[in-house]
C-alpha cells in the first residue's frame, strides 16, 4: 500500500523533496494510517513531518483521551505536534451553523494556524475513497452541480489527500498488519448523522449490487472533476463576450440565453462569485433565480447572498453589491435583503410614522430588518426536510412549501385584489372577507404585514398561511420564516 500511495502522491504532485508536511491527526484509523505512511517518507529523507490535533470539546472524556493518545504517539515517534482545544457546539451556535459545519470551520482554521507555526508547505488530511464516494452521494441527494459530484479532490490549494487512492478496508487491513491501535469515535456508529446512515445502510446495499461500487464512484467523481474544470475554462473565455464591467456594477448581457444551458449556469455562477468575492453560500437555486430574472420586465429586482442586488435592465441583468443606507428611517439592508420604503407624511397616535406603503422583498436565505415595525425576519431554506421534526405551530414561525411559490415574495400592507387560498381544492377568499370573519379590528387591518406573491397572500403575519403553500409529505424544499421583535411573544 505504501507504493500505491507514493505513486498517487507523485501523480498529483502532492509533495516535493524537502517539503514540510503537516499531518492532521484525529487518532482514528484513517489519520493514524496517514501518519505512519508519512513517517516512512520522512525516514527515507523525502519530507519533514509535523502534526496537528483538534479536540472539539464535543465528546467529553473520550475527546480528551483521543487528544492524549495522539500527543503520546507523536512523542514516541518524535513528531512535533500541536494540540488545539475548542468548543465547537458553542461556536456553531454563535455563528448559526450546524455542529458539523462549526467543527469543520474551527478545524481548518487551526490547521492553517499550525501550518504557519511549523512553517509547513502542505497540510495532509486523511480522506479516503469511501469519504469521496459518501461526499459525492451526499451532494447528489441534496441537489448539486458538477463541483458537488466531483466528491473530494486530491489537491486543493495546499491541502493534500494521499489516501484518496485507497478504501477504508485497505486502511484497516494495513493497521491490523502493523498491530497499530487507533481511537474509535462512538458517534460514527450512531444514526443521528446523514453520513453515518449512508455509511452503515446505503453503501452496504450498493456493494451488494457491485462490490466495486466505491471504486467506480471515485472514478466517476474524477471524470466529473475534469469535466467541471473544462466547463470553468470555457466559461472564463465566454465571459469576455457576455460580461460588461461598468462603474455601477457587472452587467451580464441578455445574449447569454443563447448559450448552452450548462455554460449558462457556469457563467452566471461565475458572475455571482465575482461580485460577491465569495462562493460558499451561492447555490444552484440562486443561479436559477438569476436566470429567471432575464425573462422578466426591466425594473424587476432580485436580492441574493452577500448583499448582491440583481436588476433586470434593457441590456440584460445588472449585478452590484449594495451598501446599507445610513438613514435608518428610509430602510436598511442586512444580510441578503434591501428594504425600501417611503414615509407617507402622516403621523400616527404616539408620534410613530405611518409606513403603510412600504414594500419589502423577502430574501430566500438571510435576515431582513423592518425598522417601522421593529421586526427582524430570518429565513432559511431547508432543502432536505427533517422527517422527524413537527411543523411549527407558532404564530410567528411558519414553514412554507417553497416550490409552490411562483414569484417574488414581498412583505407589504393589503391592497385591492388580495386573496387567500383557504381550501385544498384551491378555494379562494378575499382578504377583506378573511379579516371580517376573523374579527380583526378595522384599525389593525392596514397595519398587518402580509407575505404576498403578487395578489396571492401566502401568510397573514400573526394569522394563517395560504392552503396552497402548506407543507405536505410531497414537499421537497421548505422555506422557514421566523419573525422577532416588536410586540411578538411566542
Amino acid at each position: 500500500m505504501q507504493k500505491k500511495i507514493e505513486d498517487f502522491m507523485e501523480k498529483y504532485h502532492m509533495v516535493k523533496q524537502g517539503d514540510c508536511i503537516l499531518a492532521a491527526v484525529s487518532g482514528g484509523a484513517d489519520s493514524l494510517c496517514l501518519l505512519l505512511l508519512l513517517l516512512q517518507l520522512r525516514q527515507a529523507g523525502k519530507i519533514r513531518l509535523c502534526a496537528v490535533h483538534v479536540e472539539h470539546g464535543i465528546r467529553g472524556a473520550d475527546s480528551i483521551t483521543d487528544a492524549c493518545f495522539v500527543e503520546n504517539f507523536c512523542k514516541e515517534h518524535q513528531v512535533p505536534c500541536r494540540i488545539f482545544h475548542c468548543r465547537a457546539q458553542e461556536y456553531a451556535r454563535e455563528h448559526k451553523m450546524t455542529v458539523e459545519e462549526g467543527a469543520r470551520a474551527l478545524r481548518y482554521g487551526f490547521f492553517t494556524q499550525a501550518a504557519e507555526e511549523f512553517g509547513a508547505d502542505k497540510i495532509a488530511v486523511a480522506h479516503n475513497q469511501n469519504d469521496c464516494a459518501e461526499t459525492m452521494l451526499f451532494h447528489l441527494v441534496r441537489g448539486t452541480g458538477l463541483k458537488g459530484m466531483s466528491g473530494i479532490l486530491p489537491v486543493r490549494d495546499r491541502i493534500i489527500r494521499p489516501l484518496l487512492c485507497v478504501e477504508r478496508k485497505e486502511i484497516e487491513s494495513y493497521l491490523k498488519n502493523m498491530n497499530q491501535e487507533f481511537c474509535q469515535d462512538k458517534t460514527n456508529e450512531t444514526m443521528d448523522y446523514a453520513r453515518n446512515k449512508m455509511r452503515h445502510q446505503v453503501f452496504p446495499a450498493l456493494k451488494e449490487v457491485n462490490s466495486q461500487a466505491v471504486l467506480h464512484m471515485n472514478q466517476a467523481a474524477a471524470l466529473v472533476a475534469q469535466t467541471a474544470e473544462l466547463v470553468e475554462e470555457l466559461s472564463r473565455k465566454a465571459a469576455e463576450q457576455y460580461f460588461c464591467y461598468q462603474e455601477q456594477g457587472l452587467v451580464v448581457l441578455r445574449d447569454i440565453l443563447e448559450e448552452r444551458p450548462l455554460l449558462q449556469t457556469s457563467l452566471l455562477h461565475q458572475a455571482l462569485e465575482e461580485v460577491a468575492q465569495n462562493n460558499r453560500n451561492i447555490s444552484g437555486l440562486h443561479v436559477e433565480k438569476l436566470r429567471e430574472l432575464f425573462e422578466k420586465q426591466p425594473g424587476k429586482r432580485l436580492d441574493l447572498p452577500y448583499g448582491i442586488s440583481a436588476e433586470r435592465i434593457y441590456e440584460g441583468v445588472l449585478l452590484r453589491k449594495l451598501k446599507a443606507p445610513k438613514d435608518f428611517d428610509r430602510g436598511e439592508r442586512t444580510g441578503t435583503s434591501l428594504v425600501q420604503g417611503k414615509w407617507n407624511g402622516t403621523i400616527e397616535k404616539g408620534g410613530k410614522k405611518s409606513w403603510e406603503r412600504e414594500v419589502f422583498e423577502l430574501p430566500i436565505e438571510g435576515t431582513l430588518k423592518i425598522p417601522s415595525y421593529e421586526y427582524e425576519i430570518r429565513t432559511r431554506l431547508l432543502e432536505n426536510p427533517f422527517q422527524n421534526e413537527e411543523i411549527p405551530k407558532k404564530m410567528y414561525t411558519k414553514w412554507l412549501d417553497y416550490d409552490r411559490i411562483k414569484g417574488t415574495m414581498q412583505l407589504r400592507a393589503r391592497q385591492e385584489g388580495d386573496f387567500l387560498v383557504i381550501g385544498p381544492g384551491g378555494k379562494r377568499k378575499k382578504l377583506k372577507s378573511y379579516f371580517i370573519d376573523e374579527k380583526v379590528p378595522r384599525q389593525e387591518r392596514d397595519q398587518t404585514l402580509l407575505l404576498a406573491d403578487e395578489t396571492h397572500i401566502l401568510w397573514v403575519l400573526g394569522h394563517r398561511i395560504s392552503e396552497d403553500v402548506k407543507v405536505t409529505e410531497d414537499t421537497r424544499r421548505i422555506l422557514e420564516i421566523q419573525v422577532y421583535g416588536g410586540r411578538i411573544h411566542e
